[in-house]
């Protein structure tokens, strides 16, 4: 930048090259972070000559750094009034609005710094960082877009690109992005973490763990890259290497929250429940109001049986915008009801949410409701209305958005647990189920007919249903489900297999068909009460923990549920009986992934059946 000073002013004053000296080190010495010293050089310029312009642009940039918001603001302005044809001072007050949030104006100073110097490329960047932060995201690309115009190898603005379509969800183009960046910077470890974030939500978690390891070599002593590996390794279930990177970002960071909270979930899966509850617990007081550490708080405290502390927690799921999704959480004009109002004469609405399983294990609270006086109405999804209408007696049950009249409360159907405050000696009966006569007649005489075509020298009576895996949209079904030849080689061939799974997939079928003591019923489980009233004809069912499992311990039929090595929080840890159903035997896997020893017990109890 050039120095404007009149005639007048250079003849009686020091020379030039004096001032200049004195800009010169007070730059080095803000550029080595001695604000001080550099300040006080700028201020002796001032004295001499005050309306230097590099003088009045350091001290504002200064104060800007130093916090001083006013009067930096102060500085640029008066140079500015020197010099208002000089980009760099606009954008320097571009920054100083953008720092404290004034985005509309920062804009409006970076569009000044465009107009004087189209070329500046720093401008169209963090002018499009402005955007994003109003929400104006197809000018932020613009933005963006032009600095790749004027400098098709910015860095930079290839990054910015790749965050702007990644929170838009558009990973695949964001990779794309965040390469081309690393390709022009190879040791910009922030595109490589970013790329990481990328091919992680692709689910290319190995691809996204070598971009946090070059990231690592980048920057070694940024816990954020140790954070996001940790994930990535959480998701490939290497548990123990997950852990250590969770340790060694708080190590760097000891305040870093969400690594604690993450920490805690490993420890979870490790069955470490104290461990992780303690986790939940360092977060929780760093950051009271983390949902995901409460959340994952309650689901420990629930495993373990502490239900009262566990319910309390488990109310979070509608507060969550994830958890509120895939809960189904739903809203109404009139009051919750939370257990403490009254029922008596009032109609109270019961909604299902999450699973068919969940709404069958906790329908058995419905009774209760009517035992306070409550006219209760079930509104359940499609798939149960069928097999519900057993209920029509005394409780009235639709289907979703289907109700006819108003009522006077809601709740969601587990939030009755909490509300009657059930621990693990007062959860309240499975509700009798009743599938009528003639659906019971349809399935005996198929059982019959089926049963007949065996060949019955070497096979016993008995007769068991068998479930090997749960839907696949479930976030936990790649470690509740298990492989069905592997489940085959377990089975003695001296019984009767029924299949009570509906979707069956291709390979599967396969696999069926040369197993001749193994019958399906292919298009014609067509519902539940099917299911239902397939389990009641069967001495036995063996299951993963699906829908299925619920259903026939709910019938009360002897059910054995196949649990994986961290099991949900409702079948508690390391018992064999369930409180919520007395005919329920649950068989747990003991090393993680591994369904060996858990099958072989199968095989010995049913010889011993």
């Amino acid at each position: 930048m050039s120095l404007n000073f009149d005639e007048k002013s250079v003849t009686s004053s020091p020379r030039l090259d004096e001032v200049n000296s004195l800009i010169l080190q007070a730059q080095v010495l803000h550029k080595k972070g001695d604000q001080d010293a550099s300040e006080l050089l700028y201020l002796n310029v001032l004295k001499l000559y005050p309306n230097h312009v590099e003088a009045l642009q350091g001290l504002g940039l200064i104060c800007f750094r130093t916090e001083r918001y006013t009067q930096a603001l102060q500085h640029l302005n008066q140079a500015l009034d020197i010099a208002p044809d000089n980009a760099s001072l606009f954008y320097d007050r571009a920054i100083l609005f953008q720092t404290q949030g004034e985005y509309k104006v920062a804009i409006q100073n970076y569009n000044l710094t465009l107009f004087l110097d189209p070329y500046y490329t720093n401008a169209y960047l963090d002018r499009g960082l402005c955007f994003e932060a109003l929400g104006e995201y197809d000018s932020a690309f613009k933005s963006y877009e032009s600095a790749l115009a004027v400098e098709p190898s910015f860095a930079s603005a290839w990054y910015n690109k790749g965050n702007l379509l990644k929170t838009k969800g558009l990973f695949e183009l964001a990779h794309h992005c965040y390469t081309v960046a690393i390709a022009i910077n190879p040791d910009f470890w922030a595109a490589f973490t970013n790329n990481g974030l990328a091919l992680y939500a692709l689910k290319r978690y190995e691809e996204a763990r070598a971009n946090y390891d070059r990231a690592i070599d980048i920057s070694p002593q940024t816990a954020l890259i140790y954070y996001n590996k940790g994930n990535t390794l959480r998701s490939l279930g290497n548990l123990d290497l997950a852990s250590l990177c969770y340790d060694k970002a708080i190590e760097i960071n000891p305040k870093f929250t969400e690594a604690y909270a993450n920490r805690g979930l490993i420890k979870k899966d490790q069955n470490q429940l104290i461990q992780a509850i303690d986790d939940y617990t360092t977060a929780l007081s760093q950051t009271p109001d983390l949902l995901e550490a409460q959340w994952n708080l309650s689901i420990a405290q629930l495993m373990l049986g502490e239900w009262q502390k566990g319910w309390e927690g488990y109310e979070l799921r509608f507060k969550h915008s994830e958890l509120r999704q895939s809960v189904g959480a739903r809203e109404f004009e009139c009051p919750l009801w939370n257990g403490t109002q009254s029922l008596k004469d009032k109609k109270i609405l019961i909604y299902c949410e999450q699973g068919l399983g969940d709404a069958i294990q906790f329908c058995r609270y419905l009774p209760l409701l009517i035992d306070i006086g409550a006219q209760v109405i079930f509104e359940v999804k499609p798939a149960l209305k069928e097999l519900f209408n057993s209920f029509k007696n005394s409780i009235e049950v639709i289907e979703e958005n289907k109700y006819s009249s108003s009522f006077d409360y809601y709740s969601p159907l587990l939030s009755l647990a909490k509300a009657f405050q059930t621990n693990v000696n007062t959860v309240p009966p499975t509700f009798e189920i009743k599938i009528e006569n003639a659906k019971l007649a349809l399935w005996k005489e198929r059982l019959n007919n089926r049963s007949k075509s065996l060949s019955r020298a070497n096979v016993k009576h008995k007769r068991v249903g068998i479930v090997w895996s749960g839907n696949p949209l479930h976030t936990n079904d790649h470690n509740r489900s298990l492989d069905l030849q592997q489940l085959i080689y377990h089975l003695p061939k001296d019984f009767e297999y029924y299949v009570l799974q509906k979707e069956i997939s291709t390979q599967d079928q396969i696999a069926l068909s040369l197993q001749s003591h193994i019958i399906s019923f292919p298009g014609q489980l067509n519902n539940l009460t099917d299911t239902a009233a397939l389990c009641l004809q069967l001495d036995l069912i063996i299951s993963v923990d699906t829908s299925v499992a619920h259903l026939s311990a709910t019938l009360g039929k002897p059910t054995w549920i196949l649990l994986p090595y961290c099991p949900d929080w409702r079948w508690l840890m390391d018992v064999a009986e369930s409180p919520w159903y007395p005919s329920a035997r649950l068989i747990r896997q003991r090393v993680r992934g591994d369904w060996s020893s858990a099958l072989e017990q199968v095989k010995r109890a049913l010889f011993e059946f």
